[in-house]
């Protein structure tokens, strides 16, 4: 049986989540990079939908701001159902 594609893909909201909580804290891309250990180019490309984080870069990306990845995948999936 064939998925059922989203407007928004999952990636896509973690995305939005990730640029909404960084300007929250008021980070700029290259102090999420630093917190998290890595470049400010991959912030760039995964806020923009180019890159979607594997599970160990997601959870450096949560702790960096402060969240869990459970709460950040509970926000993305709040978000996509809204679109």
């Amino acid at each position: 049986m064939a998925m059922r594609r989203n407007a928004l893909e999952l990636s896509d909201a973690f995305a939005r989540v990730v640029q909404k909580q960084r300007e929250a804290k008021k980070f700029s891309r290259a102090a999420l990079a630093e917190k998290a250990g890595l470049h400010q180019t991959y912030i760039g490309l995964l806020e923009s939908g180019k890159r979607s984080p594997n599970l160990d870069t997601a959870k450096a990306i949560a702790t960096a701001l402060g969240s869990s990845l459970a709460q950040m995948v509970a926000d993305s999936e709040r978000l996509q159902k809204q679109h």
